[in-house]
């Protein structure tokens, strides 16, 4: 388990000063970066064994958004594993740490670097890692598949990948895609209410100058899903709730 005590930045928060989506996804995947080095299982050791993590799946709840200039703490713990996942927990509380504002859940996999295919964890990790379990959630529930809905997704805009979506690992940086969804949503929704929570799937990799056409759908109100596909094969899967 890691800890860490900041303060919401502007640049993390949208019109309404309000932490984004985006910004939370860029502070879990550093703060995990952090802590799995400091367990024996950060990028520097897995590297060495030409494999690394991905995220897959990721559940978040925003119970109040932190706000500009907030002093906030987080943290995150890992949670074992779950057959090919890696099950890892994210929390964001108020300055004296009595009040949740933010709580997450994820799930993680470790793949091959040259094949991309999914190595699981008794193969890579050691042993005592993979027996430990969690005694602590911030989501207790693992992540689920995210359901194409009944009311067909419509073609909203096409995204060509960038040098600037690629991270480390030669694709598109995970916290790219929540940017997507929110940006091709009504400018309306989005400005005039406030994210509740959101789900995503990642599933498969897009790589540099690829296109990806975004599809979004509403669900129910306040309510959308977002996907992303490139050619027939669906990149990922976003559920956002609004309130």
């Amino acid at each position: 388990m890691i800890k860490e005590s900041r303060n919401i930045t502007c640049y993390e928060t949208d019109a309404a000063g309000n932490l984004k989506p985006y910004a939370f996804m860029n502070l879990a995947q550093e703060i995990a970066s952090q802590d799995a080095l400091g367990l024996g299982f950060g990028y520097e050791q897995l590297i060495k064994k030409q494999t690394i993590w991905v995220l897959s799946r990721v559940t978040v709840k925003i119970l109040r958004p932190p706000v500009w200039r907030e002093p906030v703490v987080m943290e995150t713990w890992h949670k074992g594993e779950n057959g090919i996942f890696w099950l890892r927990d994210f929390l964001i509380r108020n300055r004296d740490e009595t009040e949740d504002l933010v709580q997450a859940t994820s799930s993680w996999l470790i793949i091959d670097v040259k094949t991309r295919r999914i190595q699981r964890p008794q193969h890579i990790l050691d042993a005592f890692f993979l027996k430990e379990k969690a005694t602590r959630h911030a989501i207790a529930a693992p992540c689920e598949k995210i359901p194409v809905p009944g009311t067909v997704p419509q073609y909203v805009e096409s995204k060509k990948v960038c040098p600037s979506d690629i991270d480390f690992n030669h694709h598109t940086n995970n916290a790219r895609y929540i940017e997507w969804a929110m940006d091709c949503l009504d400018a309306e929704l989005v400005t005039k209410h406030s994210v509740e929570g959101f789900q995503i799937s990642f599933n498969a990799e897009s790589r540099l100058s690829e296109t990806v056409d975004l599809f979004v759908a509403e669900t129910a109100p306040l309510n959308c899903y977002i996907e992303g596909r490139k050619g027939d094969k669906n990149v990922f899967q976003v559920q956002i709730s609004f309130k």
